[in-house]
């Protein structure tokens, strides 16, 4: 530890150094505070023992301007005075005095004060150590963080871009709204057209949040769209020609795919799958533990609920499932949500709910459809309040014309 002592005597700063340095200490010596203040600028002391009473600045002003100097490391600082008044030991404590020694000084208690210092320093110097060490840990955690959000922000934006753009036809229109919780969502849809006369849609929706469900939702989405790893045969595709699986089919043959995968131990999926033939309206669909589809008939202006239920996907291996039929007359509209908007939580707490859902779809029922879906994400948000969604948020919606 070096020790840099202050005092305009040289008599006695002579005494105190021999000292110190046979007890192993490296001392300098200043004759002033001013002289001091000075060496404080190129050198590093961890200790100063200072008189009280000296000319140009005196102990207690080094004191303040020691403290002043805010330096990187921490200064035992010791004064040396012949007061030993209540209201000159306050004054140095406020001064920032660590402790006091009366002159003449005691070699044994100045001996024993150095080493209670000593002690202090170190302290303050592991603290200073294991600081710059929290920082740096700190840093270079805030730069994974970014990095980590850099990258999800991309996911997100690459996920986003692989949702089917609206579709605008002479005799059919689809629109969606996707909102994801996260920067990445479980859930995901599709529609693609199957041959000239057919088209299917799908939506998803995969248990839990973030990058992992986020994944699991577009291979699934993408096996799908593309037939991907399936067992497709003669035998599943439907009797009406079309060369793909009827709904309850898909399901089937998916299910039995994403049951022996791995991700299938901690995640399952629920899933709506729909074929609609265009030339005569028949709209084919089978569930897989799905909110039902809801059907709103432009001739009544109701809604009417579909009755198609079944297990989640990857629960049971080899499990059949139903599929109903309806019919879409021009105008009529079919929507496939997932459960994030009947969910979608309210300040107070309580759900949007499906009966609220189902009476917005009917009051929006005679608007465009982008205008209707526009005001359907509103009505989500005013019930959310300033809080972020806890769930992902799709809906798809297809209306033939």
């Amino acid at each position: 530890m070096r020790i840099l002592l202050v005092d305009d005597d040289p008599i006695s700063v002579l005494a105190v150094a021999v000292y110190l340095r046979k007890l192993g200490y490296e001392v300098n010596s200043a004759r002033d505070g001013r002289e001091a203040i000075e060496q404080f600028q190129s050198q590093r002391f961890e200790c100063v023992i200072s008189d009280w009473n000296m000319p140009y600045l005196n102990g207690e002003e080094l004191c303040r301007r020691v403290r002043s100097l805010k330096l990187p490391y921490y200064v035992y600082f010791i004064l040396l005075t012949g007061r030993d008044d209540k209201d000159s030991l306050l004054q140095g404590m406020e001064a920032g005095a660590d402790d006091f020694l009366v002159k003449p000084v005691d070699r044994e208690e100045l001996r024993v004060r150095i080493r209670a210092g000593e002690r202090i320093v170190r302290l303050e110097q592991q603290l200073e150590e294991r600081s710059r060490l929290l920082e740096n840990v700190n840093r270079e955690l805030k730069q994974a963080y970014q990095t980590i959000r850099n990258d999800l922000a991309t996911a997100a934006a690459i996920q986003k871009s692989l949702l089917p753009a609206p579709w605008t036809l002479a005799d059919l229109e689809i629109r969606s709204l996707f909102i994801a919780s996260d920067f990445l969502a479980g859930d995901m849809f599709g529609y693609f057209p199957l041959d000239d006369r057919h088209l299917a849609l799908f939506q998803l929706d995969v248990s839990g949040h973030g990058v992992s469900s986020a994944l699991i939702s577009v291979a699934l989405s993408k096996c799908l769209a593309q037939s991907r790893s399936l067992e497709i045969t003669a035998e599943t595709c439907a009797p009406s020609g079309r060369g793909s699986p009827s709904p309850n089919r898909m399901l089937e043959e998916l299910n039995r795919f994403f049951a022996v995968q791995p991700e299938s131990n901690s995640h399952f999926a629920t899933m709506i799958y729909a074929v609609l033939d265009r030339e005569t309206g028949r709209l084919e669909l089978s569930a897989a533990g799905h909110p039902p589809p809801l059907l709103w008939k432009r001739e009544t202006g109701t809604i009417a609920e579909s009755a198609v239920r079944g297990l989640p996907l990857g629960v049971v291996a080899d499990r059949r499932y139903a599929s109903e039929s309806h019919r879409l007359a021009p105008g009529d509209r079919l929507f496939v949500y997932s459960d994030g908007i009947t969910e979608c939580m309210s300040p107070a707490g309580e759900a949007f709910g499906g009966g609220r859902f189902r009476h917005l779809l009917e009051d929006t029922g005679s608007l465009p459809l982008a205008e209707a879906i526009g005001r359907i994400e509103r009505a989500l948000s005013d019930w959310r309040g300033q809080g972020g969604y806890t769930d992902d948020i799709s809906l798809v919606v297809m209306e033939r014309k």
